[in-house]
């Protein structure tokens, strides 16, 4: 083994124990400070909930609440199979979150094609062709026990669409405002020392 290799090993090494320390905060309210999500919080499913045939995704959305359309909130359960001729039912229940994890969707647009070129192109959204920058979502991943429905997979909650310096990810009470009754973010107490 190399000098060069061994160095290399060893910040990979390092790096990987640095990150896995790391801990995504989440804060309450848009104007409390930031918290972590620890071991023993859960997803509580009020009622089953349908996966569409073809889908791996179904919006966790309280229909009779506008806390979406106010915030630009949105939340999605997601599964890791797709059944393309049936619909999949997860259960009512509570499952524990394993893990949360920061999440960044850059936004893409379709580009209209000539006549000609039957081809489908996708870019990046933004505004127009100003060389400003892309649309994102910020949010997060809450991934799931699988350890009673091998095919849940997570939650996946974003925030508003707009220009990284006017977004934000979404709040654990915007979260709860657009899951309404159909489920409930349950954050553990932190262990005390």
């Amino acid at each position: 083994m190399t000098l060069r290799t061994l160095v290399r090993s060893t910040a990979f090494g390092l790096l990987a124990v640095l990150l896995g320390g790391c801990e995504t905060l989440v804060r309450q309210s848009a104007d409390s400070g930031w918290v972590g999500i620890p071991p023993g919080s859960a997803l509580t499913l009020n009622r089953p909930v349908q996966v569409q045939p073809g889908r791996a995704r179904v919006f966790l959305v309280d229909r009779g609440s506008a806390a979406s359309r106010e915030s630009g909130t949105s939340c999605v359960l997601e599964v890791r199979r797709i059944d393309a001729e049936a619909i999949q039912t997860i259960p009512a229940g509570t499952v524990e979150i394993t893990r949360v994890q920061d999440y960044i969707a850059l936004v893409s647009s379709r580009v209209p094609t000539p006549t000609l070129d039957r081809g489908v192109r996708f870019q990046l959204a933004g505004h127009g062709d100003s060389g400003g920058s892309q649309m994102i979502r910020p949010g997060y991943h809450f991934w799931l026990d699988d350890s009673q429905d091998p095919n849940l997979m997570r939650m996946t909650c974003l925030g508003r669409l707009d220009d990284p310096a006017y977004t934000r990810a979404p709040t654990l009470a915007e979260i709860q405002a657009v899951l309404g009754d159909v489920a409930t973010l349950e954050v553990a107490l932190p262990a005390v020392p």
